[in-house]
């Protein structure tokens, strides 16, 4: 059976690269429990050159919105720092030039397929093990969809409108292969925070329930999900000058003062085991892939880490990394 995942991993790298990144990115954000810190200040360092001032993102920003091919889909990725183009070379301004786009609003009506795509990938079975396996799709779908909000909120200082109802999302065997927004997508340039994000949370709202309502698992695995890469992405995306932005999205209430489904999605904790470091960064909640059979190995940053016992570490990865 390993051998089997192991194939279908690797089809699933050769048909999307994209997708496959997303994919790592979500599990493994977080460096290697091992060394940890210090691949992030590494990764940090050698990002600086990517982070652009405001002003050379809105001069690029209006560049390509006036390009005179505007009426072929723009590539997102156009907009982005090099550390995040790899994850928005599928991403796109403008009507779908692919014949396997579906409207983003009628994802549920498509959970068998990806159900499917996962249970070729992961193993498992499609319906015991349903939770399990949309919340790792959905680390795949969030891989595409996050890196364009927190471009267009944090970098071009706008919002993007990514309403499900006027979303376009390409699905390839039931793996999410690209995303197409409408081309006037890019609201006008905003200094409020609410303003800006409030397409991508609507976004992450809307395609959640969608999720959810597939299976029986807690929104807030899938939020942690959402939450676990936006933590990445804000990281590649530090623009100059800095800003407030991460704060106010991570922040313990939203604006309309209920609970934030985002709060703190890595906490630093002080781990039991001195195999762990200190202070370990661990998601807040678990993305429950060990209730697949066969996936015994957690992600780097997984918090059941830290109840393990120093025999049980041993055997994972993460601390070999």
């Amino acid at each position: 059976m390993a051998g089997a995942r192991d194939a279908g991993r690797a089809a699933v790298g050769a048909n999307s690269m994209h997708v496959a990144q997303a994919t790592d990115v979500a599990d493994a954000t977080q460096t290697a429990v091992a060394t940890q810190h210090a691949d992030q200040k590494q990764g940090a360092d050698a990002t600086q050159p990517a982070h652009a001032t405001q002003t050379a993102n809105a001069t690029r920003t209006a560049s390509v919105l006036a390009s005179p091919q505007r009426n072929k889909p723009q590539c997102f990725a156009s907009f982005a720092p090099d550390a995040l183009k790899p994850y928005l070379e599928n991403v796109w301004l403008g009507p779908p030039e692919d014949t396997d786009a579906i409207p983003l609003s009628s994802l549920a009506d498509h959970r068998a397929a990806i159900l499917d795509a996962m249970t070729n990938v992961y193993g498992g079975d499609s319906e015991l093990h349903a939770r399990a396996l949309l919340s790792q799709w959905s680390k795949y779908y969030f891989g595409l969809a996050a890196p364009a909000g927190v471009v267009a909120a944090r970098l071009l200082r706008r919002t993007l409108d990514m309403s499900p109802a006027r979303t376009q999302l390409v699905l390839r065997a039931g793996m999410p292969a690209a995303l197409y927004f409408a081309e006037n997508a890019l609201r006008p340039p905003s200094d409020d925070p609410a303003l800006r994000y409030a397409g991508l949370l609507d976004h992450l709202h809307a395609v959640i329930d969608m999720l959810a309502s597939m299976a029986r698992i807690a929104p807030r695995v899938l939020w942690s999900n959402a939450g676990n890469l936006l933590d990445y992405v804000f990281e590649q995306t530090t623009p100059n000058p800095p800003d407030d932005d991460a704060a106010w999205l991570f922040a313990s209430t939203s604006p309309d003062g209920e609970p934030n489904p985002l709060r703190m999605p890595l906490r630093d904790m002080t781990p039991r085991s001195a195999l762990l470091p200190s202070p370990f960064r661990a998601r807040r909640v678990c993305c429950v892939r060990y209730e697949i059979p066969g996936e015994t190995q957690l992600c780097a940053s997984c918090p059941l880490l830290l109840t393990m016992s120093d025999d049980d570490l041993a055997l994972q990865d993460a601390i070999h990394r």
